[in-house]
């Protein structure tokens, strides 16, 4: 029956989609992060989507133009090694991919416009990466030089330093990494290191928590400067990179000294002086000598060592047997002065911290976006000019990197036309194709342009971005950095791309390992002794068997195919199923024992809406209520009022501002638990038992819209239904409605909190609590004789107030910063305050005052 209810409605789910011409209602920008086309989907795409859609019908149901968008980040390395082993060009691969992953999404109802439908790997997209990448050249940000890189032997290419995990290992391969010295194209991520890290400081940031420690923590303190010394000598690097909190240590300078990792040709003794090896100083002209050595104390992240002129640096330099000069005296020069010298040089010079890098773009692999430079004798690196972009990938070739593709290389100077030159070989990081594709869904279709400058300052930021945890440092840091890029150029109203931020966790399956020997087995292998002991054994040895919740995984036997729970039990019971129970923040224990709970409430749902037809259907004609007077009816309308009101407020809240919405579905199942405690009498008649029904089938749709549909055409169609008009469309589906509204005259709760404990409740009626502004709404709670005696003369910062409308408003204090300010010790009152919380959780005393 699921399945013919899902078949009926699959096509008319009122999936509008964005009408870029709107300018009357309100925007939301609803992204979740896009997939690399694998071929099949997993429960964690699944979920990511799942939370995606349900925002975006929840706005779509509030009035909003919802921009939900769908591509492919198709560009990589799996792609490319898949298809070498199959024979295949990889491109013939990703689209067989696509195709299959874009029919499994629509068979669970996400409302994507796929219309915006892009692939990474198509030349209309990175056409547009190719000429951001020609917008950081031209304005200095992408350059080229000689690195020690990290090699991993295994997929043949660099890895970026964020690609190597702690113990030196491929972040994708798992291989050992090498070290090798390459000529490799670079992006100065570094100019925008200050303010990257202060745009974390932004107001407009909701939800980033620790997201925002992770970024900071991978920036640093932006508390020195780097700067590009040339290298001078026989040795494959050009020049190294040293930083310095004092720019004037630059004018100072003995010698540099290097950690023996950074050189390759570096001798076996832990201090040597490089011979033929020195460092022209671009500051004082100054030759400085360079010593191989780890007795120095390199800045954290680094290293190299500027050696200024001081008795312990001569020590060690004469230890290393180096004959230092006597050093010239120099005029000093203010701090300000080299560091403008830097920036005009293009040699450094920008705040940052000690340990950031510029991101290392150059791939040696075939697939990816080719970087568009010409290399000629005569003119060295060439632009790529714009009218001849995109440079296409040979697309029929099998996995051939582009280096050994003689033809594809010849290319003729677009500056001096010399013919006898080359393209550049080297392909980008696939990052650079994320780090922008949230802007080109704005203007997919554009053919002139990466998108519309105006239309983009009408849509950015995205409201809410929702994708997984693993992508918080990487992923975010790259994209910001290309949103402050294109915000310093005018492109973008802000510098910061996401407004809102939701992490997801992980979906966790159940592992079984042989305790002796830490084998993998399937469940079919296993045979549990004791559930709730977490006690199970091999059938076949007897052996002891470790259960464990990890990461679903095709190795470790315990992945469930989506389309599986799709076809047993329909698209919205798995879409309930996993936002049920836990917040989208939190990893989910996938068990079919958790399935119950929510088959359950489907049924409860279907047997209340039978019910009602069934009572409408005896209805007296022209008969509202039961006899006046009735008491009783009154009074189970009453709750009902207030049920729904209740419920409304609390699913509202859940939805719109924490986004739990697996607490969104519990206040739905407590308003479906009051709406089956309703007599028959008020089924029959009752007007507050039909808006209720009406209110919880429309807070039920954005997660399960094909169910909801089915309900609401039952609801619309009843016979004798009350006709009362509460802003409903009976003569529309579900998604033509409004979100339910609190009725004017009930009371939305104003809690006081200490130290994230409840005191005290203020009840306001909706009407006035929704006209109130924050500051007004903070009065009004000091005014209240309670919390006077509360907190007494202690001062509150607006931060300690959040106003959530419609649905509720907290005053949390934190007792202990608040003596802070008073001047008084907060270590002196610890012990007195220990016990005072002990009281306070024998006895708890919570007042709740109403207000006119």
């Amino acid at each position: 029956m699921k399945h013919q209810m899902e078949r009926k409605w699959q096509n008319r789910l009122g999936d509008d989609r964005f009408d870029p011409s709107d300018s009357v209602k309100p925007k939301r920008y609803v992204l979740a992060m896009f997939p690399y086309p694998s071929g099949s989907l997993h429960m964690g795409h699944v979920r990511v989507y799942t939370i995606s859609d349900a925002m975006a019908r929840f706005y779509r149901l509030n009035g909003a133009n919802v921009l939900h968008p769908m591509g492919w980040d198709a560009f990589g390395l799996p792609a490319e090694n898949a298809a070498m082993q199959r024979r295949i060009p990889a491109d013939t691969w990703t689209q067989r991919n696509i195709g299959e992953m874009r029919k499994q999404l629509e068979m669970l109802a996400f409302s994507f416009d796929w219309k915006r439908e892009f692939a990474t790997c198509e030349p209309e997209y990175y056409r547009w990466t190719q000429q951001l990448f020609l917008m950081l050249y031209k304005d200095g940000l992408a350059y080229q030089r000689e690195a020690l890189v990290n090699w991993d032997p295994v997929d043949e290419t660099v890895l970026a330093d964020e690609q190597v995990d702690d113990n030196g290992c491929s972040w994708r391969s798992g291989a050992k990494v090498e070290k090798k010295v390459l000529r490799q194209w670079f992006i100065r991520t570094t100019r925008f290191a200050k303010p990257l890290l202060e745009g974390l400081n932004d107001p407009g940031l909701e939800d980033w928590k620790d997201i925002i420690k992770l970024q900071r923590h991978w920036i640093g303190d932006c508390e020195g400067y780097a700067f590009e010394l040339p290298l001078v000598g026989e040795h494959k690097m050009k020049s190294v990179s040293v930083w310095t909190s004092d720019p004037t240590e630059l004018q100072k300078t003995l010698f540099v000294a290097i950690h023996p990792t950074n050189l390759l040709n570096a001798a076996e003794r832990s201090e040597c002086v490089l011979e033929n090896v020195t460092i022209q100083n671009p500051f004082t002209g100054a030759v400085l000598p360079v010593i191989v050595t780890e007795m120095v104390p390199f800045p954290e992240g680094c290293d190299t060592y500027l050696a200024v002129d001081n008795e312990k640096n001569r020590q060690l330099a004469d230890k290393s047997g180096l004959k230092l000069k006597e050093c010239t005296a120099i005029t000093p020069s203010p701090g300000e002065e080299i560091v403008c010298k830097a920036l005009e040089k293009g040699i450094g010079g920008y705040p940052v911290s000690s340990k950031l890098r510029d991101w290392l773009i150059s791939r040696q692999r075939f697939w990816g976006t080719p970087i568009p430079i010409i290399h000629c004798p005569s003119c060295g690196p060439v632009p790529v000019p714009d009218q001849e972009l995109p440079v296409r990938l040979p697309t029929d070739s099998v996995g051939v990197p582009l280096a050994q593709q003689d033809e594809w290389l010849r290319a003729s100077c677009p500056s001096c036309q010399r013919t006898d030159c080359r393209r550049e070989s080297d392909t980008m990081d696939t990052f650079v194709d994320s780090s922008w594709y949230f802007l080109r869904f704005l203007d997919a279709q554009n053919r002139k342009e990466m998108f519309d400058s105006a239309l983009a300052h009408r849509l950015m930021p995205v409201d809410l971005y929702v994708g997984g945890k693993e992508h918080a440092v990487l992923h975010l840091y790259y994209a910001r950095f290309v949103a402050h890029y294109l915000h310093s150029k005018g492109l973008l109203p802000t510098s910061e791309p996401f407004k809102r931020l939701l992490v997801q966790g992980m979906v966790m399956g159940r592992s079984y390992r042989v305790a002796s020997n830490g084998k993998y087995i399937s469940p079919t292998e296993v045979e549990i002794v004791d559930e709730k002991a977490n006690k199970a054994i091999e059938r076949a040895t007897g052996e002891p068997v470790t259960m464990l919740w990890e990461k679903m995984s095709k190795s470790k036997h315990n992945g469930v195919d989506p389309l599986e729970v799709l076809r047993e039990h329909g698209c919205d019971a798995l879409r309930l199923i996993l936002l049920a129970d836990v917040a989208p923040t939190s990893h989910r224990n996938w068990s079919e024992a958790t399935f119950p709970g929510i088959l359950n409430w489907q049924k409860r749902l279907w047997l209340t809406m039978y019910d009602f037809r069934e009572q409408r259907a005896k209805a007296v004609p022209n008969v509202t209520q039961q006899p006046p007077g009735s008491q009783e009816f009154t009074d189970h309308e009453q709750k009902l009022w207030d049920a729904r009101n209740y419920f409304t407020a609390g699913a509202t809240f859940n939805y719109r501002h924490s986004h739990q919405l697996s607490v969104g579905i519990s206040k739905m199942q407590g308003l479906t638990n009051a709406i089956r405690r309703a007599p028959p009498d008020v089924v029959t008649y009752g007007r507050q038992y039909e808006r209720a029904l009406a209110a919880q089938i429309i807070m039920l749709a954005p997660m399960a819209p094909h169910f909801a549909e089915e309900l609401w055409e039952q609801l619309a169609t009843a016979p004798h239904r009350v006709d009362e008009k509460n802003g409903l469309r009976w003569d529309g589906t579900v998604f033509d409605q409004r979100w339910p509204e609190i009725d004017e005259e009930f009371p939305l709760d104003l809690t006081f909190k200490i130290n994230g404990a409840e005191c005290c409740i203020l009840k306001i009626p909706a009407k006035r609590f929704n006209q109130l502004t924050h500051q007004e709404s903070l009065d009004l709670a000091l005014r209240q004789e309670p919390i006077v005696k509360l907190i007494g003369k202690r001062p509150l910062r607006t931060s300690d107030f959040t106003l959530y409308p419609s649905c509720e408003a907290i005053l949390n204090v934190d007792l202990d910063r608040a003596v802070v300010e008073e001047g008084v010790d907060p270590q002196a009152l610890k012990s007195k305050k220990e016990k005072k919380d002990k009281k306070a959780k024998k006895k708890k005393s919570l007042q709740v005052l109403h207000i006119g």
